[in-house]
């Protein structure tokens, strides 16, 4: 005998994330693409998280920049680099690289873009790129 049971709740006691995602593009033919998701965790901090396809072997640098990808900008958050084997990184955020204070309202309105890079030793060679924030149409 087989008995199958279920049930529903419908309090509001679940959990919901709050997050954004935002499109990362191959870059010079690269054919490597992703995802970059900012989560909003505790005390306002950000969890960015990189997620590609198609990567090479190399470990690959990634940073916010200011403006958008077309425009250009100064590098202002240094993200932790993509291994190739998972193909993604994951950055806990809550300042800029030049200790300014960053919320997670900040980060998901940020006047920015966000580039993954070759290697490091090939940084002027972008892979996959994305505007963020107050750049995303």
């Amino acid at each position: 005998m087989v008995i199958l049971t279920g049930c529903s709740k419908d309090d509001n006691s679940e959990t919901s994330i709050v997050s954004r995602v935002f499109q990362l593009n191959a870059v010079s033919n690269s054919n490597i693409s992703g995802t970059a998701t900012f989560i909003i965790k505790e005390n306002g901090i950000t969890e960015v998280v990189l997620q590609i396809s198609n990567s090479s072997t190399d470990i690959h640098p990634a940073k916010i920049y200011l403006n958008d990808a077309t425009t250009g900008g100064e590098a202002v958050i240094t993200l932790t680099s993509i291994d190739c084997d998972c193909e993604s990184s994951t950055t806990m955020v809550s300042k800029l690289d030049n200790g300014t204070a960053l919320s997670y309202e900040e980060l998901v309105n940020f006047n920015g873009h966000l580039k993954i890079h070759q290697n490091a030793n090939h940084m002027e060679v972008v892979i996959a790129q994305g505007n963020i924030g107050a750049n995303v149409k």
